[in-house]
């Protein structure tokens, strides 16, 4: 017992030293930095707090810990070598500053691949062949069953959390006139303890104060492995609370699949090749899927003849108390009809005391959302509009 826990600390010492927390930490304070910027661009105001990608991808390691107690009771064990590739791949499309790359599909599919190629390659650096002969010890079947549980995790987390606090930005049309789209962009990492293989063959063995465990015949050391994970996806044509949760769903159905093809790998070993190759080509499929459904509708933060549609919601603001919600249309401001940004202020002012508002929601129906007034108020309702004569340059989110 003294040994287990011993090599539990220790196992969580080494996520602080993986260089994969620490990358993807610092592209979601990147991805907030940037969004704030855009927003104070496109709406002089930035909607949601500037560290919230920082925030979410740090609570997501408490899931990462919780679900470690699966791997642990699985006694899921990968080779230091392989390991090693998990985080070149994590790295190298986390620099991408692109979240849709974070895909588990994307990096342990591209592992998977490399697990087979490398050790059959002849480099002559001593350093790369110790390398490949760790790799060589990789059970396909268990990183194929590994990948499986991590695309769970991802379509859950996309299903649940990418929805909610999307950010508003302004586009030009073909026409040249100013649309509304949502920008939806997530990072987490998820935390999980591996067995690490120790003995020759393996590089970890020249650290001769790691303790390590006996497990039947492998002398393994515990390891708390940081793995990335991201979404993106941009709308014009639907909301996020309807679009994303479909996304997620599907990558949950995607990700069973390939859980069953590695379990399926137990007995065929090709097998886990064959969940690498579904992982990738699947999650491309969805992406494409998803992009090319929401462009072949006509978009619905636009201006319109009657009404405003609402783009965005400020937190902690009036709209917000009022529970005015991203694509419903305000018809009356004070029972005053109103369909362009200046007529909205215009209303508000005709009673500096109150405001009621006539609201049509997502469902068509009718109703009222009302609110007593304060200083400063009608200037920061709170509530975000396409506006049709704003200069402004197109800009890209990251």
């Amino acid at each position: 017992m003294e040994s287990w826990f011993w090599e539990l600390l220790i196992g969580v010492g080494r996520l602080f030293i993986h260089p994969v927390l620490y990358v993807t930490l610092a592209v979601a304070v990147i991805l907030g930095y940037f969004r704030v910027k855009r927003e104070r661009h496109d709406f002089h105001i930035r909607v949601e707090y500037g560290l919230t990608e920082f925030q979410k991808a740090c609570k997501s390691l408490l899931v990462g810990l919780a679900l470690s107690v699966l791997t642990i009771g699985l006694g899921v064990i990968i080779p230091f070598g392989t390991i090693v590739l998990l985080s070149f791949f994590s790295i190298i499309f986390t620099l991408f500053i692109k979240p849709r790359w974070l895909s588990t599909a994307y990096i342990f599919g591209f592992t998977i691949l490399a697990v087979v190629l490398l050790p059959k390659l002849e480099t002559g650096v001593t350093t790369f062949q110790r390398l490949f002969e760790s790799v060589e010890a990789t059970h396909l079947p268990t990183l194929a069953i590994l990948m499986g549980i991590l695309m769970v995790a991802e379509g859950l987390f996309v299903w649940k959390q990418a929805p909610v606090q999307t950010s508003p930005q302004l586009q030009k049309s073909k026409r040249g006139l100013p649309v509304g789209t949502h920008v939806v962009q997530r990072v987490w990492i998820l935390p999980l303890f591996l067995f690490v293989p120790v003995g020759s063959g393996e590089i970890e063995t020249s650290f001769q104060w790691w303790p390590v465990l006996q497990m039947g015949e492998h002398t393994l050391s515990l390891w708390l492995v940081p793995f990335s994970m991201g979404y993106y996806q941009r709308l014009k044509a639907s909301l996020p609370l309807d679009a994303i949760p479909i996304v997620g769903r599907q990558l949950v159905l995607l990700a069973v699949v390939v859980l069953l093809t590695g379990v399926g790998s137990i007995w065929w070993e090709n097998a886990a090749i064959l969940a690498a190759v579904v992982a990738v080509i699947g999650r491309e499929w969805l992406n494409y899927r998803a992009k090319t459904e929401d462009e072949k509708h006509q978009p619905i933060f636009v201006q319109r003849d009657k009404g405003l549609v609402i783009l965005g919601v400020i937190p902690d603001s009036p709209a917000e108390k009022m529970n005015l919600q991203i694509g419903e249309i305000i018809t009356k401001v004070n029972n005053i009809p109103v369909n362009s940004v200046s007529n909205f202020y215009e209303a508000l002012q005709q009673n500096r005391a109150f405001c009621k508002l006539q609201v049509v929601d997502a469902n068509g129906e009718a109703r009222f959302a009302q609110t007593a007034l304060y200083e400063g108020d009608h200037h920061e309702l709170g509530v975000l509009f396409v506006q049709v004569g704003k200069k402004w340059k197109q800009t890209e989110a990251v």
